[in-house]
């Protein structure tokens, strides 16, 4: 049992789940009134679950949500490698060498797991393509690194992946006020960070991978938590030009993940108990922490099934609105060059200031004005919405200066009574009219769930221009059938430019 000293006096009973391991209290003394409550041993369930689930106990519905998860994942890391930030990323790690482990996306480069890792991350994350809780960055870099590195099997891979992002998805949730706080105040909280926290739940998906024992397990976490960077999104949130470390360091905290685990298997110790009471919590600064939140419905209620896919690359907050301008140009054929004004209203955003000076990849991706002018073009807003020339289209900053946006008036009442929402109203003036497109809820979201036929397009788009279409094809089908893979190597060899 990895339970601390507190733990092992006042709880009575470990939450049950898994191997339904129990805890008895030192003594049968009935508690006084004024006891203090048991802690819950949030770290040893987790051990549990990461150490337990094998292959055979995921739904089929499980598996095939890792799959399109891997897909849209890997597809992202590809497309990464015509952004700046990618090929400075990749261009470091390769510079560093080491034992070929594991291979960088889009290249032949082979790297150490840590290297690989380090630089699969910064590619998926890239264009902001990727899907949300952004927790795919640092989940499937991190385990298949090291899947590679010990020739793990399809299955070994896709069970590591649905560890790490059960517990990452968990630890989001009871912690994340974000969302919540921004429709409220219009501001980001002083102190928070987007899925840093993942990295105790990679370190967690990697002890699955490797079979690590209860105890190394737990030193795993207790390392990658000790390895977690502080919470300093706020500070980059209200900077500009958007630079491009973004909201999290998702290379840092993949690479952590591996090397926690890979620490913590070579006998390298940690605290056993990261989770609870007054560990990781406390020092990272979790305003929100709820411990129960962390395991709820762990092994039961799969989280996997809820991912938010986007279909536009760029800040899952823009994409309401761009979804109504797209449908407006489409329904109605209008031309740029008709239209007056576009007025538009949904959640607060506050994660780029200075909107309407678009010079990076990064500014870009989080512009409400320049990501609804390249919709009113009738242009992808895929990763090509990125390119230089795009970037710099003269048409595109003339369409920017018609634009105007601002808070709906019932974002936050809507996020309150359905946080899934992110109410959206688009008005564009042309032909002496108003044409008018409200949205409740982004194509991509548990309401309107891309389909498996719009995540295959999505990939294809991606791999263009890096892989063949014959290749791109040949990993798309070892991605369908990843589970019947001996060697994950397989695919990410086929995934080389």
């Amino acid at each position: 049992m990895l339970l601390n000293r507190r733990q092992m006096l006042t709880a009575t009973a470990a939450l049950t789940a898994g191997s339904a391991m129990r805890v008895t209290a030192a003594a049968e003394v009935p508690p006084s009134a004024d006891a203090a409550p048991a802690a819950i041993p949030v770290t040893a369930r987790i051990v549990d679950f990461a150490r337990s689930l094998t292959f055979e106990q995921l739904p089929s519905e499980v598996v095939a949500a890792a799959k399109r998860y891997v897909l849209d994942g890997l597809g992202c890391g590809v497309a990464g490698i015509h952004t700046e930030k990618g090929r400075l990323a990749v261009g470091l790690v390769t510079s560093l060498g080491g034992t070929p482990e594991a291979r960088v996306l889009g290249t032949t480069a082979r790297l150490s797991a840590t290297g690989a890792a380090f630089a699969n991350a910064e590619l998926i994350n890239a264009l902001d393509f990727d899907a949300v809780p952004h927790i795919p960055p640092i989940a499937i870099p991190s385990v298949l690194a090291v899947a590679e590195k010990m020739r793990a099997s399809g299955r070994q891979f896709i069970t590591a992946l649905v560890v790490a992002h059960e517990i990452a998805a968990r630890l989001w949730k009871a912690s994340s006020q974000m969302s919540a706080t921004v429709a409220q105040t219009g501001r980001t909280p002083e102190v928070f960070a987007i899925n840093q926290e993942s990295i105790i739940a990679c370190a967690a998906g990697i002890a699955n991978l490797l079979a690590l024992t209860e105890t190394q397990t737990a030193h795993a976490m207790g390392l990658a938590g000790y390895y977690c960077p502080p919470q300093a999104s706020h500070y980059w949130e209200t900077g500009t030009p958007k630079s491009m470390v973004k909201y999290t360091p998702v290379g840092w905290v993949s690479q952590g993940a591996v090397t926690a685990a890979l620490l913590a298997q070579a006998g390298f110790t940690a605290a056993t108990d990261i989770l609870d009471d007054e560990g990781f919590a406390k020092f990272y600064g979790l305003r929100n922490w709820r411990p129960e939140g962390a395991i709820d419905a762990l092994g039961s209620d799969w989280r996997i099934l809820s991912m938010n896919y986007k279909p536009h690359a760029c800040c899952g907050f823009l994409h309401s609105q761009i979804d109504c301008m797209v449908e407006l140009v489409r329904e109605h054929g209008l031309e740029p060059g008709e239209i007056e004004s576009i007025h538009s209203l949904s959640m607060p955003f506050v994660a780029n200031p200075d909107q309407m000076n678009v010079r990076t990849q990064e500014d870009a991706q989080f512009s409400i004005p320049y990501m609804l002018a390249v919709a009113a073009h009738g242009l992808p807003t895929d990763a090509t919405c990125q390119l230089p020339e795009r970037l710099n289209d003269p048409a595109i900053r003339a369409t920017m200066k018609k634009i105007t946006w601002g808070t709906h008036p019932e974002a936050a009442a809507t996020k309150r009574a359905n946080p899934q929402s992110f109410l959206a109203r688009v008005e564009v003036r042309a032909r002496g009219r108003s044409f008018v497109k409200e949205r409740l809820y982004a194509k991509g979201g548990a309401a309107l769930p891309m389909s498996d036929a719009e995540l295959e397009e999505k990939f294809v788009r991606n791999v263009a221009g890096v892989l063949t279409s014959a290749a791109a094809s040949r990993a798309g089908e070892l991605i369908d059938a990843l589970e019947k893979l001996e060697d994950v190597s397989e695919l990410s060899s086929a995934l080389s430019g």
